[in-house]
Protein backbone atom coordinates (compact mmCIF):
# COMPACT_ATOMS: atom_id res chain seq x y z
CA UNK A 1 0.00 0.00 0.00
CA UNK A 2 2.82 2.37 0.89
CA UNK A 3 4.68 1.45 -2.30
CA UNK A 4 1.54 1.99 -4.37
CA UNK A 5 0.98 5.44 -2.89
CA UNK A 6 4.57 6.54 -3.35
CA UNK A 7 4.97 5.24 -6.90
CA UNK A 8 1.48 6.35 -7.95
CA UNK A 9 2.14 9.85 -6.65
CA UNK A 10 5.45 9.97 -8.49
CA UNK A 11 3.81 8.91 -11.77
CA UNK A 12 1.04 11.50 -11.31
CA UNK A 13 3.49 14.32 -10.57
CA UNK A 14 5.61 13.32 -13.54
CA UNK A 15 2.60 13.40 -15.86
CA UNK A 16 1.40 16.77 -14.56
CA UNK A 17 4.69 18.63 -14.11
CA UNK A 18 6.74 16.97 -16.86
CA UNK A 19 5.40 19.08 -19.77
CA UNK A 20 5.87 22.31 -17.79
CA UNK A 21 9.45 21.45 -16.84
CA UNK A 22 10.23 20.40 -20.39
CA UNK A 23 9.05 23.78 -21.71
CA UNK A 24 11.78 25.43 -19.60
CA UNK A 25 14.50 23.01 -20.65
CA UNK A 26 16.95 24.25 -23.36
CA UNK A 27 15.92 21.54 -25.82
CA UNK A 28 17.26 23.30 -28.91
CA UNK A 29 20.72 23.69 -27.39
CA UNK A 30 20.93 20.17 -25.97
CA UNK A 31 19.06 18.04 -28.52
CA UNK A 32 21.00 14.81 -28.02
CA UNK A 33 20.75 14.86 -24.23
CA UNK A 34 17.08 15.86 -24.41
CA UNK A 35 16.17 12.88 -26.61
CA UNK A 36 17.74 10.54 -24.07
CA UNK A 37 15.99 12.38 -21.24
CA UNK A 38 12.60 12.10 -22.96
CA UNK A 39 12.99 8.37 -23.37
CA UNK A 40 13.97 8.06 -19.72
CA UNK A 41 11.02 10.19 -18.55
CA UNK A 42 8.43 8.19 -20.47
CA UNK A 43 9.87 4.86 -19.34
CA UNK A 44 10.05 6.16 -15.78
CA UNK A 45 6.38 7.15 -15.89
CA UNK A 46 5.24 3.76 -17.22
CA UNK A 47 7.47 1.86 -14.78
CA UNK A 48 6.14 3.79 -11.78
CA UNK A 49 2.51 3.37 -12.87
CA UNK A 50 2.93 -0.38 -13.45
CA UNK A 51 4.82 -0.96 -10.21
CA UNK A 52 2.16 0.92 -8.23
CA UNK A 53 -0.52 -1.45 -9.52
CA UNK A 54 1.60 -4.51 -8.74
CA UNK A 55 2.22 -3.17 -5.22
CA UNK A 56 -1.53 -2.87 -4.63
CA UNK A 57 -2.08 -6.46 -5.68
CA UNK A 58 0.83 -7.76 -3.62
CA UNK A 59 -0.39 -5.97 -0.49
CA UNK A 60 -4.18 -6.30 -0.66
CA UNK A 61 -4.71 -9.73 -2.22
CA UNK A 62 -4.61 -12.50 0.35
CA UNK A 63 -3.12 -15.06 -2.05
CA UNK A 64 -0.20 -12.79 -3.03
CA UNK A 65 0.49 -11.30 0.39
CA UNK A 66 0.88 -14.81 1.82
CA UNK A 67 3.90 -15.36 -0.41
CA UNK A 68 5.99 -13.46 2.16
CA UNK A 69 5.02 -13.76 5.86
CA UNK A 70 6.56 -10.37 6.72
CA UNK A 71 4.62 -8.55 4.01
CA UNK A 72 1.46 -10.40 5.05
CA UNK A 73 1.94 -9.35 8.67
CA UNK A 74 2.42 -5.70 7.69
CA UNK A 75 -0.49 -5.79 5.25
CA UNK A 76 -2.82 -7.09 7.95
CA UNK A 77 -2.09 -4.00 10.08
CA UNK A 78 -3.08 -1.52 7.34
CA UNK A 79 -6.41 0.34 7.66
CA UNK A 80 -7.41 -1.25 4.35
CA UNK A 81 -6.25 -4.87 4.13
CA UNK A 82 -7.28 -8.18 2.60
CA UNK A 83 -9.90 -8.70 5.33
CA UNK A 84 -11.81 -5.51 4.47
CA UNK A 85 -14.40 -5.52 1.66
CA UNK A 86 -12.58 -2.75 -0.22
CA UNK A 87 -9.08 -4.25 0.00
CA UNK A 88 -9.48 -7.18 -2.44
CA UNK A 89 -11.28 -4.92 -4.91
CA UNK A 90 -8.39 -2.41 -4.88
CA UNK A 91 -5.89 -5.24 -5.07
CA UNK A 92 -7.51 -6.79 -8.14
CA UNK A 93 -7.91 -3.35 -9.69
CA UNK A 94 -4.20 -2.61 -9.29
CA UNK A 95 -3.14 -6.03 -10.53
CA UNK A 96 -5.42 -5.94 -13.59
CA UNK A 97 -4.40 -2.33 -14.37
CA UNK A 98 -0.70 -3.22 -14.17
CA UNK A 99 -1.16 -6.32 -16.33
CA UNK A 100 -3.23 -4.40 -18.88
CA UNK A 101 -0.61 -1.67 -19.07
CA UNK A 102 2.19 -4.19 -19.59
CA UNK A 103 0.23 -5.94 -22.34
CA UNK A 104 -0.61 -2.57 -23.91
CA UNK A 105 3.05 -1.54 -23.96
CA UNK A 106 4.07 -4.88 -25.50
CA UNK A 107 1.33 -4.66 -28.15
CA UNK A 108 2.10 -1.04 -29.10
CA UNK A 109 5.83 -1.73 -29.30
CA UNK A 110 5.32 -4.79 -31.49
CA UNK A 111 2.68 -3.18 -33.70
CA UNK A 112 4.63 0.06 -34.21
CA UNK A 113 7.96 -1.52 -35.06
CA UNK A 114 6.45 -4.27 -37.20
CA UNK A 115 4.29 -1.81 -39.13
CA UNK A 116 7.28 0.46 -39.76
CA UNK A 117 9.43 -2.48 -40.87
CA UNK A 118 6.77 -3.84 -43.22
CA UNK A 119 6.03 -0.42 -44.75
CA UNK A 120 9.71 0.34 -45.32
CA UNK A 121 10.26 -3.08 -46.85
CA UNK A 122 7.46 -2.53 -49.35
CA UNK A 123 8.76 0.95 -50.14
CA UNK A 124 12.28 -0.34 -50.79
CA UNK A 125 10.88 -2.97 -53.17
CA UNK A 126 9.18 -0.18 -55.14
CA UNK A 127 12.38 1.88 -55.14
CA UNK A 128 14.30 -1.04 -56.63
CA UNK A 129 12.00 -0.75 -59.64
CA UNK A 130 11.62 3.02 -59.96
CA UNK A 131 14.96 4.39 -58.66
CA UNK A 132 18.50 4.04 -59.97
CA UNK A 133 21.60 3.62 -57.88
CA UNK A 134 24.33 6.27 -57.86
CA UNK A 135 27.42 4.36 -56.78
CA UNK A 136 29.56 7.48 -56.44
CA UNK A 137 27.20 9.16 -53.96
CA UNK A 138 25.92 5.94 -52.42
CA UNK A 139 22.27 6.91 -52.88
CA UNK A 140 19.18 5.95 -54.85
CA UNK A 141 18.02 8.59 -57.33
CA UNK A 142 14.28 8.89 -57.89
CA UNK A 143 12.99 10.85 -60.87
CA UNK A 144 10.69 13.49 -59.43
CA UNK A 145 9.84 17.13 -60.18
CA UNK A 146 10.07 18.21 -56.52
CA UNK A 147 13.38 18.44 -54.67
CA UNK A 148 13.57 16.05 -51.74
CA UNK A 149 15.80 13.68 -49.82
CA UNK A 150 15.10 11.12 -47.11
CA UNK A 151 16.59 7.99 -45.60
CA UNK A 152 15.38 4.53 -44.65
CA UNK A 153 17.03 2.42 -41.95
CA UNK A 154 18.33 -1.07 -42.56
CA UNK A 155 21.54 -2.98 -43.18
CA UNK A 156 22.82 -0.94 -44.82
CA UNK A 157 20.61 2.15 -44.63
CA UNK A 158 19.21 3.68 -47.80
CA UNK A 159 19.32 7.35 -48.80
CA UNK A 160 16.87 8.46 -51.49
CA UNK A 161 17.22 11.75 -53.33
CA UNK A 162 15.14 13.10 -56.18
CA UNK A 163 16.56 14.06 -59.56
CA UNK A 164 15.26 17.58 -59.05
CA UNK A 165 17.30 17.93 -55.85
CA UNK A 166 20.46 16.78 -57.61
CA UNK A 167 19.89 19.41 -60.29
CA UNK A 168 19.24 22.31 -57.93
CA UNK A 169 21.77 21.63 -55.16
CA UNK A 170 25.35 22.85 -55.34
CA UNK A 171 28.17 20.45 -54.33
CA UNK A 172 28.45 21.98 -50.85
CA UNK A 173 24.68 21.89 -50.37
CA UNK A 174 24.54 18.29 -51.54
CA UNK A 175 27.29 17.39 -49.08
CA UNK A 176 25.30 18.96 -46.24
CA UNK A 177 22.13 17.11 -47.26
CA UNK A 178 23.86 13.73 -47.43
CA UNK A 179 25.66 14.36 -44.12
CA UNK A 180 22.27 15.10 -42.56
CA UNK A 181 20.76 11.82 -43.76
CA UNK A 182 23.83 9.79 -42.81
CA UNK A 183 23.62 11.25 -39.30
CA UNK A 184 20.06 9.91 -39.06
CA UNK A 185 21.22 6.45 -40.05
CA UNK A 186 24.32 6.45 -37.84
CA UNK A 187 22.36 7.71 -34.82
CA UNK A 188 19.51 5.22 -35.31
CA UNK A 189 17.06 8.11 -35.15
CA UNK A 190 14.31 6.01 -36.74
CA UNK A 191 14.41 3.75 -33.69
CA UNK A 192 14.14 6.71 -31.29
CA UNK A 193 11.14 8.12 -33.18
CA UNK A 194 9.40 4.73 -33.41
CA UNK A 195 10.00 4.12 -29.70
CA UNK A 196 8.48 7.48 -28.78
CA UNK A 197 5.54 6.78 -31.09
CA UNK A 198 4.92 3.36 -29.48
CA UNK A 199 5.02 4.83 -25.96
CA UNK A 200 2.55 7.55 -26.99
CA UNK A 201 0.19 4.95 -28.45
CA UNK A 202 0.24 3.16 -25.11
CA UNK A 203 -1.58 6.05 -23.39
CA UNK A 204 -2.52 8.62 -26.06
CA UNK A 205 -4.36 10.91 -23.62
CA UNK A 206 -1.30 11.51 -21.46
CA UNK A 207 0.07 14.86 -22.63
CA UNK A 208 3.58 14.03 -21.44
CA UNK A 209 3.85 11.07 -23.82
CA UNK A 210 2.48 13.04 -26.78
CA UNK A 211 4.88 15.89 -26.13
CA UNK A 212 7.76 13.43 -25.88
CA UNK A 213 6.95 12.05 -29.34
CA UNK A 214 6.67 15.51 -30.90
CA UNK A 215 9.92 16.69 -29.35
CA UNK A 216 11.76 13.52 -30.36
CA UNK A 217 10.77 13.99 -34.00
CA UNK A 218 11.92 17.61 -33.88
CA UNK A 219 15.14 17.04 -31.98
CA UNK A 220 16.50 14.26 -34.19
CA UNK A 221 16.40 16.78 -37.02
CA UNK A 222 18.44 19.19 -34.89
CA UNK A 223 21.00 16.47 -34.21
CA UNK A 224 21.31 15.68 -37.91
CA UNK A 225 21.54 19.40 -38.72
CA UNK A 226 24.48 19.75 -36.33
CA UNK A 227 26.25 16.89 -38.07
CA UNK A 228 25.65 18.54 -41.46
CA UNK A 229 27.04 21.86 -40.18
CA UNK A 230 30.23 20.14 -39.03
CA UNK A 231 30.58 18.59 -42.49
CA UNK A 232 29.68 21.49 -44.78
CA UNK A 233 29.08 24.62 -42.69
CA UNK A 234 26.00 26.57 -41.65
CA UNK A 235 25.58 28.50 -44.90
CA UNK A 236 25.52 25.35 -47.02
CA UNK A 237 22.91 23.69 -44.82
CA UNK A 238 20.64 26.73 -44.57
CA UNK A 239 20.69 27.27 -48.32
CA UNK A 240 20.03 23.56 -48.88
CA UNK A 241 17.03 23.76 -46.55
CA UNK A 242 15.73 26.66 -48.64
CA UNK A 243 16.04 24.58 -51.81
CA UNK A 244 14.42 21.49 -50.32
CA UNK A 245 11.70 23.33 -48.41
CA UNK A 246 9.24 23.18 -51.30
CA UNK A 247 9.59 19.41 -51.46
CA UNK A 248 9.19 18.70 -47.76
CA UNK A 249 6.05 16.73 -48.38
CA UNK A 250 7.72 14.34 -50.82
CA UNK A 251 9.26 12.20 -48.06
CA UNK A 252 7.10 9.30 -46.84
CA UNK A 253 5.70 9.59 -43.34
CA UNK A 254 7.73 6.61 -42.07
CA UNK A 255 11.04 8.10 -43.29
CA UNK A 256 13.24 10.88 -41.96
CA UNK A 257 13.95 13.65 -44.45
CA UNK A 258 15.86 16.91 -44.41
CA UNK A 259 13.07 18.98 -45.94
CA UNK A 260 11.60 21.78 -43.84
CA UNK A 261 8.04 23.04 -44.06
CA UNK A 262 6.74 26.60 -43.88
CA UNK A 263 5.14 26.54 -40.43
CA UNK A 264 6.32 29.18 -37.93
CA UNK A 265 7.49 26.40 -35.57
CA UNK A 266 9.91 25.18 -38.23
CA UNK A 267 11.81 28.48 -38.23
CA UNK A 268 13.57 27.43 -35.01
CA UNK A 269 15.42 24.83 -37.02
CA UNK A 270 17.17 27.58 -39.00
CA UNK A 271 17.61 30.21 -36.30
CA UNK A 272 19.29 27.77 -33.90
CA UNK A 273 22.07 27.16 -36.44
CA UNK A 274 23.48 30.65 -36.07
CA UNK A 275 25.95 31.52 -33.30
CA UNK A 276 24.46 31.58 -29.82
CA UNK A 277 25.63 31.19 -26.27
CA UNK A 278 26.55 27.57 -25.76
CA UNK A 279 25.70 25.43 -22.79
CA UNK A 280 28.79 25.11 -20.58
CA UNK A 281 30.12 22.01 -18.91
CA UNK A 282 28.13 22.84 -15.80
CA UNK A 283 24.88 22.85 -17.77
CA UNK A 284 25.76 19.57 -19.46
CA UNK A 285 26.62 18.00 -16.13
CA UNK A 286 23.34 19.16 -14.59
CA UNK A 287 21.41 17.81 -17.56
CA UNK A 288 23.15 14.45 -17.33
CA UNK A 289 22.52 14.37 -13.57
CA UNK A 290 18.83 15.11 -14.13
CA UNK A 291 18.52 12.25 -16.62
CA UNK A 292 20.32 9.91 -14.23
CA UNK A 293 17.99 10.85 -11.37
CA UNK A 294 14.97 10.09 -13.53
CA UNK A 295 16.33 6.58 -13.96
CA UNK A 296 17.24 6.11 -10.30
CA UNK A 297 14.16 7.66 -8.63
CA UNK A 298 11.57 4.94 -9.50
CA UNK A 299 13.97 2.18 -8.47
CA UNK A 300 14.87 4.05 -5.28
CA UNK A 301 11.22 4.67 -4.42
CA UNK A 302 10.40 1.01 -4.91
CA UNK A 303 13.33 -0.03 -2.72
CA UNK A 304 12.37 2.43 0.03
CA UNK A 305 8.79 1.21 -0.10
CA UNK A 306 9.83 -2.44 0.20
CA UNK A 307 12.16 -1.67 3.11
CA UNK A 308 9.45 0.34 4.86
CA UNK A 309 7.04 -2.56 4.46
CA UNK A 310 9.47 -5.20 5.71
CA UNK A 311 11.14 -3.27 8.51
CA UNK A 312 9.00 -0.21 9.12
CA UNK A 313 5.65 -1.67 10.12
CA UNK A 314 4.78 -1.77 13.82
CA UNK A 315 5.34 -5.04 15.68
CA UNK A 316 2.52 -7.52 15.92
CA UNK A 317 0.72 -6.91 19.24
CA UNK A 318 -0.27 -10.57 19.57
CA UNK A 319 3.28 -11.67 18.83
CA UNK A 320 4.69 -9.29 21.47
CA UNK A 321 2.19 -10.46 24.05
CA UNK A 322 3.08 -14.06 23.29
CA UNK A 323 6.76 -13.24 23.59
CA UNK A 324 6.27 -11.59 26.98
CA UNK A 325 4.31 -14.57 28.24
CA UNK A 326 7.00 -16.98 27.14
CA UNK A 327 9.69 -14.85 28.79
CA UNK A 328 7.76 -14.71 32.04
CA UNK A 329 7.30 -18.48 32.07
CA UNK A 330 10.99 -19.02 31.38
CA UNK A 331 12.01 -16.62 34.17
CA UNK A 332 9.96 -18.55 36.69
Amino acid sequence: MIAALILGSYALLLALLGPRLLSRWPTERLPRLTVVMLQVVTCSFLTAATTAGLALGLTLLDTLSHLDPEIDRCADQLPINDDSPVGPFLGWFGLIAAGTLLLRVAFCMTATFYSAWRTRRKHIEILRILARADEELGVLVLDHDEPGCYCLPGRPGTIVITSSALTRLSPSQLGAVLAHERAHLAGRHHFAVAFARAIHRTAPRIRLLGLAEEETRRLVEFIADDAAVKRSGTAALVSALAVLGAGAGSAPGFALGIGIDRRPAASSRVTRLYPQRKIGRRGLALGALGSLLLIIIPVLLAAISVVSVVHGCPPDPDGDALGLSVSAVSFR
